[in-house]
Parts: structure tokens; sequence; C-alpha cells
């Protein structure tokens, strides 16, 4: 008997705390959503928009993630994407997102070739959730706060957006090169795939 309430009680320390840690977290204000076209780099192409901002400033990032993420190795980079089209969908899969040095080339290899341009070498797929606890390792919020605002795969019915965060490692200790952003979306129920290419 006193083992079953012991259970309950540690069952429900644990779930206040739970609980808490969201509370705290859901004070992080979310960052500032616009039209893509209003973001400092932008894109359109067959009725869909995306804009991308980097949160470099150490007082926003402090302010939007309560913590100095340029410390860790990442840039958050906020982005924004908006069917603008009257009809059908898109399809975002935040996997086959990419980066890379912005003064590659864009070609991607022929199948069967030996060897590969300096953005497809160097381009690296983002990692997603996976880079959250080599962020920030020790607070529960701010980890929290890091998923809840990274971007989602979806599907983008007509008049439709979404937006969220991409962190994408960056040099501690030295000034980041420019970064090349290749996003892909696929157009539902064709096989047909938009690229976007952003650089900032």
């Amino acid at each position: 008997m006193v083992t079953n309430n012991l259970a309950s009680i540690v069952r429900t320390m644990t779930a206040l705390l739970l609980a808490s840690s969201l509370c705290v977290a859901s004070t992080i204000p979310d960052y500032p959503v616009s039209h893509p076209g209003d973001y400092a780099v932008s894109t359109r192409a067959a009725g869909l928009s995306i804009g991308v901002q980097p949160v470099e400033d150490p007082k926003d990032q402090e302010t939007y993630f309560r913590a100095e993420l340029k410390a860790k190795g990442f840039v958050p980079v906020f982005v924004v994407i908006q069917n603008e089209a009257s009809e059908g969908s898109f399809l975002f899969d935040k996997t086959k997102v990419t980066y890379g040095p912005a003064d590659s080339t864009l070609s991607t290899p022929k199948t069967g070739s030996r060897g590969a341009d300096a953005f497809a070498a160097a381009a690296i797929p983002f990692v997603g959730i996976f880079a959250v606890p080599k962020i920030i390792s020790n607070a529960a919020e701010v980890q929290h706060n890091l998923l809840k605002k990274e971007v989602q795969s979806t599907t983008l019915s007509p008049g439709k957006s979404l937006h969220g965060f991409l962190y994408i490692p960056v040099p501690k200790d030295a000034p980041r090169e420019k970064i090349h952003l290749r996003v892909p979306i696929t157009r539902a129920g064709a096989d047909e795939t938009l690229v976007l290419d952003l650089v900032f």
C-alpha cells in the first residue's frame, strides 16, 4: 500500500515538473511572421513563395531562444513558405533541405558521374531535431522551445503557409561564410519538384 502511494506521488511530481517546464517555455515569444517577400532573402516560383531571415543578433537570440546559439555553433534561420496558387498543393519535406557554401556551383552530378561539383559535394542534409541536443543540453525549457519552433514537414494547400526555424551549423569562433540553402518542394499528385535556392 505504501509502495503504491509512493509511486503515485512520484508520478504526480513528475507530471507537475513537466507541466511547469512547458509553462516556462511558453513565455518565450514567437518570432514575428510576415509575408515571405518581406524577409531579407526571398524567391518565388510557380505560385510558391519562400523567405528566410537568419537571426544572428545575440539580443534577438536571447529574446526568441533564451540562448546564444552562435556560441554553440549554430545560426537559426527563420523560414516562411506560402502557397499562393489558386489550386494545387505542395509537399514540404524538411529532410530534403540541404545547405552548403554559397560560392559553389549548383549543378547536380549525373548518375554514374565520378565527380561532384562543389555544392553537391559540400551540401549537407538538414539534420533537424537531431541538432537540438547539441545546441543546448542543460535547459529543458530551452530545448522544448527549440523543438517547438523548428520548421516541420507538411502539405501546403492553396493559400496556406508554414513557418519555423532551421538550425544551421556555423563556425563558433569565426565569421560565418555565406550559406546556400536549397529547398526542394514537390507538387502534390505530380512527379514535379521545384527547387528554391536562397543565399544569405
